[in-house]
């Protein structure tokens, strides 16, 4: 198989795995190996057992009414890998309800971007580690102030 061919595959099945957490935790989790390690570096998140993935994952699905994390939107903006690795390049755009990560968010919306890497097994995620954009979901729920931009200059008064 050619290497572009491959890399359509891969998109379109990263394009289905990043989907179906809004969708169901059981059915992502079906997407995992044994054994498999899952991190969330941000979050010092590091699971190996499918019953602890399925409750970490099981905040992000769509219900009525909404769930923990309300109501999520998830798209794959990127995929650079292969059929053994592979990386995502993503987008979560959040309506919440509660609290999110111990931080009042209820009727605000946050959109961050994220990277996720990927060791896959005979099509399953054996090893995922993931980076996310907390900063600007903080900023966006108001807990940090905006960046401070010292790297430009400053335009004049």
């Amino acid at each position: 198989m050619d290497k572009k061919k491959r890399s359509n595959v891969n998109f379109t099945w990263a394009r289905m795995w990043i989907t179906t957490f809004a969708e169901s935790a059981d059915k992502v989790v079906d997407l995992y190996a044994d054994p498999f390690l899952f991190e969330d570096l941000l979050l010092g998140q590091c699971i190996s057992d499918k019953e602890e993935l399925r409750r970490a994952f099981e905040v992000f699905e769509n219900t009525d009414p909404p769930g923990p994390a309300g109501i999520n939107l998830f798209e794959v903006l990127r995929y650079t890998g292969d059929a053994q690795h592979g990386v995502i390049e993503w987008q979560w755009r959040g309506q919440h309800v509660g609290d999110f990560l111990g931080v009042p968010a209820a009727g605000k919306k946050t959109t961050v971007r994220g990277l996720t890497f990927h060791t896959y097994e005979n099509g399953k995620i054996a090893r995922e580690a993931t980076f996310w954009d907390a900063v600007t979901a903080f900023q966006q729920l108001g807990v940090l102030k905006p960046t401070v931009e010292f790297w430009k200059v400053p335009k004049p008064s």
